[in-house]
């Protein structure tokens, strides 16, 4: 297309027999050719929510080409404007669901098909964006906390099966332990946890999840669920735990890492919060189950 935009140039200099018209109209091709390459994302989001079909439909297929032409791009722009304080929150969360669309599919091979592109992305174009959305987590905006953590769930269903994001527990640990972080991070670290853990649930050929990586999963949890929490961090807890049980057959096993666990669903259930409660029972019934 540039060369074509060229030799356009070259044929008006000859009509017009001027070099300096050629040189002006190839800059002013080039000028609106990258104009028209690089629409305003935040203006496309909110588009895609137009209730006009037809510039409903023209979003949808800008955003389409964007994931088709540079997906590592794409995914940066996209975890950017989750990541910036001070936009609009609703497209705050349309990038973030977007994100996350982009790593999700109900059918088994077009997900494979997803994951692959995952990991087929530059290294270090992958950390710039884990990096981004892990550090949303710890946002002021409930909104944009919680749409973070189902990003970075999907990204860890690829990655920490691989042994891959060593950072992504470490720092979910750091957030729900820390006595700095508010509790709304403390709880979006968790739902984060809980997300993943149900999502890795579901990939039918992902490896065995890590002894080493299980054991953080259930430190980080067992913390968040421990009696003297408020109510809002246990209940995030109590369900990260449900999700998890699936891959604690090791720690289930072992005596005192069973009663530990035990210990802390059944003070769970005595919790005045009715949420938290059912959450633990469910928990119970869930190790009954496969236990």
């Amino acid at each position: 297309f540039l060369i074509t935009i060229f030799f356009l140039a070259l044929l008006s200099a000859e009509l017009l027999s001027s070099r300096c018209y050629c040189i002006a109209y190839f800059a002013i091709s080039l000028s609106l050719l990258f104009k028209m390459s690089a629409p305003d994302l935040t203006t496309t989001l909110l588009n895609c929510q137009s209730p006009d079909p037809a510039v409903r439909t023209a979003a949808e297929q800008t955003l389409a080409q964007a994931e088709h032409t540079n997906l590592a791009d794409f995914f940066i722009a996209l975890a950017t404007e989750l990541a910036t304080e001070g936009k609009d929150v609703t497209v705050r969360q349309l990038a973030g669901l977007h994100f996350k669309n982009l790593l999700v599919a109900k059918d088994d091979a077009v997900q494979t098909e997803k994951h692959n592109k995952w990991k087929a992305l530059p290294a270090e174009n992958r950390s710039v964006i884990k990096a981004t959305m892990i550090g949303t987590i710890r946002s002021p905006v409930q909104t944009a906390r919680h749409t973070a953590a189902q990003a970075c769930a999907e990204i860890a269903t690829v990655e920490l099966p691989y042994k891959e994001w060593p950072e992504f527990l470490t720092t979910l640990m750091e957030n729900v332990t820390s006595q700095q972080l508010d509790d709304g991070v403390k709880i979006s670290s968790l739902e984060c946890l809980g997300f993943t853990c149900e999502r890795i649930a579901l990939v039918s050929d992902a490896p065995e999840i890590a002894p080493d990586v299980t054991d953080l999963m259930l430190t980080t949890i067992v913390d968040g669920i421990r009696s003297d929490r408020p109510d809002s961090i246990r209940l995030a807890a109590a369900t990260a735990l449900r999700n998890s049980l699936s891959f604690t057959r090791k720690n289930m096993e072992n005596e005192n890492e069973r009663n530990m666990i035990m210990k802390t669903i059944c003070e769970a259930t005595q919790s005045s919060d009715a949420r938290v409660r059912a959450a633990a029972y469910e928990c119970i019934v869930q190790i009954v189950f496969q236990y």
